[in-house]
């Protein structure tokens, strides 16, 4: 699967056919802000990060830089390997016990995912909420290339997409307004009253699709995984539009929706 992303004022990756969407962003707090955005930097691709890196890739000053690395140190997050050159430390592998633990259900979804993708020949994903963003925890990509920005780990926002959709649409009235009143860009008041009526229809239908929203040229639909009653997750197959026309698209929805009600027969017995 070919993937392009950005770096966000928050430091993940992801790409999008209009560029990023901000989320509201605490005051206050700029310093820490910065230290994040900094060890955030360092992933699979590029473990090592140096002073020269943190100056290039941020808009701060040498003591700056050193300053902000300092910080890190201090809390046992980095350490300098050689001279200059700096990497994540053991105590971050605590951090990502922490976080493993808190994935539900990526393993279950595995295997409900490379069946459906079995049967629609599609990329599967399986998201689910973090805060007032879209999660993907498990992917399962199709043998034909398709560009997205959802993967797993990426954090993306909940009004685009047809998974986020279905997500959002789970939000009350007043926390769904609030959630809008906080997007950056706003939505001009034509496009945020779609897209309410969108969530309307996606709460009441329990199934969601989107075309374009996400990825250019990107057809999507999702189902909604539920466990006594709580929404858990969506679980959603995506696709070069062209590939899938009126009649196919009704088929992978069918499939979207057994496999949804697949993975909830999967979990109640174990719940």
């Amino acid at each position: 699967m070919a993937l392009s992303t950005h770096v966000d004022a928050a430091g993940r990756g992801g790409r999008r056919k209009d560029g990023p969407v901000a989320v509201q962003r605490t005051k206050g707090v700029d310093s820490a802000r910065r230290a994040l955005q900094i060890l955030l930097q360092f992933t699979q691709e590029k473990p090592e990060l140096t002073v020269d890196d943190l100056l290039e890739m941020h808009d701060i000053s040498l003591p700056s830089a050193y300053r902000y690395l300092s910080l890190l140190r201090e809390m046992y997050l980095i350490e300098e390997r050689s001279k200059g050159v700096f990497v994540l430390s053991p105590e971050i592998l605590q951090l990502a016990e922490a976080a493993e633990r808190t994935l539900d259900y990526r393993a279950e979804a595995q295997t409900v995912l490379d069946a459906l993708r079995g049967r629609t020949g599609e990329t599967a994903l399986y998201l689910r909420r973090l805060n007032d963003a879209a999660i993907c925890l498990a992917i399962s990509d199709s043998d034909h290339a398709v560009s997205i920005s959802f993967q797993p780990g990426h954090v993306m926002p909940l009004h685009a997409g047809a998974a986020a959709k279905l997500l959002l649409a789970e939000y009350s009235k007043s926390k769904r307004a609030h959630y809008l009143d906080a997007v950056e860009p706003p939505l001009s008041k034509a496009a945020r009253k779609e897209l309410e009526a969108d969530l309307d229809r996606i709460k009441r239908e329990r199934f969601s699709v989107s075309e374009a929203e996400v990825d250019e040229g990107v057809w999507a639909c999702a189902a909604p995984v539920r466990v006594h009653g709580r929404l858990i997750g969506a679980i959603t197959v995506v696709a070069p539009g062209y590939r899938v026309g009126p009649s196919q698209q009704e088929k992978i929805g069918d499939e979207v929706k057994r496999a949804a009600a697949e993975f909830e027969s999967m979990l109640v017995p174990a719940r």
